[in-house]
């Protein structure tokens, strides 16, 4: 009864070690024959949850390592989801930011509509670009003019009271003092260049930070940074940005300081750059 009463007592972090260090593992080469991220697993060896906003940006990194231990992993996502909601609980609550999570529908369809309108325009001009290329004629060169017969004289005129003088043989070589003909080539065709895209986004940990960032309505990208590291993002459109601490992180767009309310541990969700006001980078 004792050990079943200890193990239903364990939370993650325990769990996950112990069944590591039975395999004699370290946890360097636990994450890479399991293929999660190190990051990723001592995040959920530590339990670090406060630095993702939700069980599910966890849920398959916990299934793979979890799968790699010979561990069930449907028990551990259950019990993983309920000790992130009861450690939410425990947290005090944050006032609302106003560049924070919460978007109403109306602003939110308003972001969507130019996306929308976007999205086409950017694939017509791809599908022209992927076109085929033009044909180059083929070089042009002057006919060359038809060589005199060796020998030959000029025919004499019926008025002609005298024959005329015999005129000197036609060399059949050409003149050296005739300048020769040159093919016409055609100028070669300059590729098209890419367009640079429109807006740079810029992240620098402070301290260990949970990122998430979709860019031009693309699927989402997850990054977890140290304190130091850095991380870069390009959109034609916009950013989508999640955070999991607002103060761990630094972020700037197009080379400009973007400015984050909440306090120590507070989430931001679904965070739209560029905002009301930003401009793209000049001359673009």
């Amino acid at each position: 009864m004792s050990d079943s009463a200890d193990d239903s007592a364990k939370t993650i972090g325990p769990i996950l070690q112990e069944a590591r260090t039975t395999k004699g593992l370290t946890i360097e080469a636990a994450a890479a024959a399991s293929k999660v991220p190190l990051s990723f697993v001592r995040l959920m060896e530590q339990e670090q949850f406060h630095l993702v906003p939700d069980s599910l940006y966890l849920t398959r990194f916990l299934t793979d390592y979890a799968s790699f231990l010979s561990l069930d992993p449907k028990q551990l996502s259950v019990q993983l989801k309920g000790q992130m909601d009861a450690a939410r609980m425990r947290e005090p609550s944050h006032p609302v930011s106003l560049i924070g999570s919460q978007i109403d529908a109306r602003r939110l369809l308003i972001y969507l509509l130019p996306a929308a309108a976007v999205i086409p325009l950017i694939f017509i001009v791809l599908s022209l670009f992927s076109g085929p290329s033009p044909t180059v004629p083929p070089a042009q060169t002057i006919p060359a003019l038809p060589q005199a017969e060796t020998g030959a004289t000029l025919p004499e005129s019926p008025n002609a009271a005298q024959p005329l003088p015999q005129t000197a043989p036609v060399s059949a070589e050409p003149s050296k003092e005739a300048a020769p003909a040159h093919p016409i080539t055609a100028t070669p065709i300059q590729e098209p260049q890419s367009t640079p895209s429109r807006y740079q986004l810029r992240a620098e940990a402070k301290v260990t930070t949970w990122l998430a960032v979709a860019a031009d309505g693309a699927p989402r990208k997850q990054a977890l940074l140290r304190p130091g590291e850095t991380a870069h993002w390009t959109a034609n459109d916009r950013f989508t940005v999640t955070i999991g601490n607002s103060e761990g992180v630094v972020l700037t767009l197009n080379g400009r300081p973007i400015a984050l309310k909440g306090g120590p541990g507070l989430v931001i969700k679904n965070l739209v750059l560029p905002g009301d006001g930003e401009r793209p980078f000049a001359g673009q």
